[in-house]
């Protein structure tokens, strides 16, 4: 039997062989009176090729032989006991419902149970690829392991992701079966999305759940402290009740009693003292998921927004900023939290005129100027064609504005609020800042006096905290990215939930699949500490185990072949060929060789006749 038995034509080697031997060098007689005369010659008279008697010699035989070798080793022979190895390939669900209490075990532990099963069944001489799905489509063992090593690959199935379609991991999986049939193992039973060529074995059944579906800490102004805002989905038939806990390592700060109707979400929130550290929000009686029972929330980065302008003070006044007591734009300050007024040149962002040189905004700046120069006027009451998807118009409308333009200003950019074909707001992106353009006379227009121009001074200062050192956000929920910016290149540690790694990055680190667990985190860069973030599992669908359901459903086709990759009868006719080779050399230069007790005197008294 061959894998390969179009290797089998190399089997016309063998002629080859008995041919070279057959027609060799045909030399005439020439009788001399001594041999030593022609030793020292090289040189042989060609006179063509003919057939002659075949002789049977050591060389010829192991010629022969390893050129059959070689033919049969390259065919891939098989013995008749070997078969192709059965290859079982298997997709486990990696949502977090997988790890769902039901009686005195985890679905998790059903799926491993049933996957060891499987390969017991198959014995140990089959192989094995697990592919787990999620976010990230994760390969824990194979394609083709042995199945020791699937069986240890098993421990590290930690189904924690949110809801996810398994589309890239069943493709995945079709892929390596290569033609055979996939396994799926899967709390819900939904045989109409997964493709006949799998086979479904569904372990779930419908559970009651209580969870932390939302979690968020933000912070007001450094000095009022932060506040924590949690949002606890009831997915049952009874009512519940339960309490929330708010605890900083095992120091419980807060407790709040909860009676939950059936499918209630309750909105909850806390005040913290400023300062305090890492807390954990924990549910006392969660339901069947323990993993959406608690909520990590960390600190959130102190940044604080400098604001700084450079109009007068009239103008100022016109636009609704200015007071006749304090900052001129203590109004401004009011509606930024944690913000603060600084000079023009160490603001992070400014309200003025248009910047002489990209010099005037600081590094990372964000500038809005008023640019009205000239006499004559234009007046706009809309409608405006606006840019919405921007994030410095998010939410304005500017529905009954008159914005009153110059007609001698040409604005240059990328156009944000335009009327016709002429822009009114444009931004442009100079030396790293960028610097937003409008059009705009604010004595003659109504824009400071609209809902939107609060709005639009927000969206404002919010773009220039965005570009603040420091991380973007530090209460995520799996699946969301961790951003951290800085100000040049650096090699950090991260330190978090069976996680310890190094790491170099540019400006922005960005980490996605290091954080996929839920926990408190930390990022450090040599000796200090950069920040804490808390990473906690808030899926409201995942959360709902209700819709789990168990069954059945078989392949239309079988387990699939793998050919292993040890071939040791393969080997061995390699071997064999090259000793034979071997051989061959050895024998070849042995004849060669005279004979040590033969003098060319003895040589020369023989008379012999030599083939010249």
């Amino acid at each position: 039997m061959f894998t390969q038995p179009l290797y089998l034509f190399a089997l016309f080697g063998i002629p080859v062989v008995v041919a070279l031997h057959l027609y060799r060098k045909r030399l005439r007689e020439q009788v001399v009176s001594a041999l030593f005369l022609w030793m020292e010659t090289g040189d042989d008279s060609l006179s063509g090729r003919k057939r002659e008697r075949l002789i049977r010699s050591t060389s010829f035989w192991c010629e022969l032989l390893a050129a059959l070798l070689i033919a049969l080793a390259l065919a891939g022979p098989q013995s008749c006991s070997e078969r192709s190895a059965t290859h079982l390939v298997v997709v486990l669900d990696g949502s977090a419902a997988m790890g769902a209490t039901a009686g005195d075990e985890t679905l998790r532990d059903r799926a491993v149970a049933v996957v060891e099963e499987r390969i017991q069944a198959l014995g140990e001489q089959s192989r094995v690829s697990i592919i787990q799905s999620g976010l990230h489509t994760q390969v824990l063992c194979g394609p083709g392991a042995p199945p020791k090593q699937a069986r240890e690959s098993l421990r590290n199935f930690r189904p924690e992701a949110p809801r996810h379609d398994l589309a890239s991991a069943v493709s995945l999986g079709l892929e390596i079966a290569s033609g055979g049939a996939l396994l799926i193992i899967s709390p819900r039973f939904q045989p109409e999305r997964l493709p006949p060529e799998t086979e479904l074995i569904a372990l779930g059944e419908s559970l009651s759940n209580t969870g932390i579906i939302r979690a968020r800490r933000t912070r007001a102004t450094a000095k009022d402290g932060d506040r924590i805002e949690l949002t606890v989905g009831h997915y049952g038939q009874r009512t519940l009740e339960t309490n929330l806990v708010i605890a900083i390592g095992e120091d419980v700060i807060a407790t709040h009693t909860l009676d939950l109707q059936p499918d209630e979400r309750r909105d909850l929130s806390f005040e913290l003292p400023a300062g305090t550290p890492a807390v954990i929000a924990k549910l006392t009686e969660g339901g069947a998921l323990a993993i959406d029972d608690s909520a990590f929330l960390t600190p959130p980065p102190a940044r604080t927004l400098a604001i700084g302008t450079t109009l007068p003070i009239d103008q100022l006044a016109r636009l609704g900023l200015a007071q006749t007591n304090g900052s001129p734009i203590d109004r401004w300050l009011s509606v930024v939290p944690d913000s603060i007024e600084a000079p023009p040149e160490l603001a992070h962002v400014i309200l003025g005129a248009p910047p002489a040189s990209p010099d005037d905004v600081p590094w990372g700046g964000v500038a809005l100027a008023f640019d009205h120069s000239g006499e004559e006027r234009e007046d706009w009451i809309g409608p405006f064609l606006i840019e919405k998807r921007h994030p410095l118009l998010s939410g304005v409308t500017l529905d009954g504005v008159i914005w009153s333009s110059s007609t001698e200003v040409n604005l240059s950019g990328g156009p944000l609020v335009s009327t016709g074909n002429r822009p009114l707001l444009v931004e442009e992106r100079v030396a790293g800042t960028r610097q937003f353009i409008a059009n705009l006379d604010p004595s003659r227009s109504t824009l400071a006096h609209s809902p939107d121009w609060p709005i639009l001074l927000t969206n404002l200062a919010e773009l220039a905290r965005d570009r603040l050192p420091g991380p973007d956000q530090t209460s995520l929920a799996v699946g969301e990215p961790f951003v951290y910016r800085a100000r040049r290149e650096g090699t950090y540690r991260l330190l978090g939930p069976d996680i310890d790694r190094v790491i170099r990055s540019r400006e922005v680190l960005v980490l996605d699949e290091d954080v996929a667990r839920p926990g408190h985190y930390e990022l450090i860069e040599g000796d200090r500490s950069l920040c804490q973030f808390g990473v906690s599992f808030s899926d409201a669908n995942e959360s709902d185990l209700r819709e789990l359901a168990s069954g059945e459903r078989a392949s239309i086709v079988r387990l699939g072949k793998l050919q292993t990759e040890s071939n040791p009868m393969e080997r061995a006719l390699y071997l064999l060929a090259l000793g034979l080779f071997a051989l061959d050399w050895w024998w070849l230069s042995r004849r060669s060789r005279p004979s040590s007790g033969t003098t060319e005197q003895e040589l020369s008294q023989r008379g012999k006749a030599v083939r010249t």
